[in-house]
């Protein structure tokens, strides 16, 4: 747990600097990125199953676990 925790500390630390400094586009990128990213990988992971309209993240999970 120790390098989730540094990971947690390496990002506070960055949002932190741009808020500070005004910069929170950098934030918004990264946010808008990890959703896409997550949108490609539940999509594969539910065999091209996924719609953002009416899969929870739950529906997800349980269809990975469950139904491959």
């Amino acid at each position: 747990m120790a390098k989730f925790d540094n990971d947690i500390e390496t990002l506070r630390g960055l949002i932190d600097e741009c808020i500070y400094t005004g910069n929170s586009e950098i934030i918004v990128q990264l946010i808008a990125r990890l959703q896409e990213e997550y949108y490609e990988i539940a999509y594969v992971g539910t065999m091209g199953a996924y719609s953002t309209d009416t899969w929870t993240h739950r529906d997800v999970l349980n269809f990975i676990t469950y139904q491959t």
